[in-house]
């Protein structure tokens, strides 16, 4: 079966501040830019800073695969394997998916996703690993 990516968010308030911060990159480029009538290499740097930024912005996904869930967060070398075993249950929510861990951590992960995704992650989080429960809550992830 093909590996399929699931994009995510971090909850509301984050990507709000990443997101704002990234665009004022984009505008202090711009604004660099447009000040002078020639190619200015300032204003040039900001604006590749800004795509580097709009990159790893869009590159949180998670993976399905028979071991577990990977996740791959905004930093390009931080990938984290959630096993199976250790997922206590998943929690559906209005706006994304929450992942209780098993165990004395007991961590949550919290991914934001579009409806369709959510959608279709769950199925196939529930057609990959039949034994964990699923919940159903009608609320945000940030009421949490």
């Amino acid at each position: 079966m093909k590996k399929k990516r699931y994009f995510w968010q971090p909850e509301l308030s984050i990507s709000i501040i990443y997101w704002s911060l990234t665009f004022i990159i984009l505008f202090y480029g711009l604004i660099l830019t447009l000040e002078k009538t020639h190619p200015y290499l300032q204003g040039n740097i900001f604006i590749g800073i800004f795509i580097v930024f709009l990159i790893m912005g869009f590159h949180r996904y998670l993976l399905l695969d028979k071991s577990g869930v990977k996740v791959r967060y905004m930093r390009m070398w931080r990938l984290e394997t959630i096993s199976h075993e250790h997922i206590d249950y998943l929690i559906v929510c209005k706006d994304g998916i929450v992942i209780q861990r098993k165990g004395l951590s007991g961590a949550t992960f919290h991914f934001a996703m579009k409806k369709k995704t959510k959608n279709t992650f769950v199925e196939t989080f529930i057609e990959y690993f039949p034994e964990i429960e699923v919940k159903e809550i009608n609320e945000k992830i940030s009421r949490n």
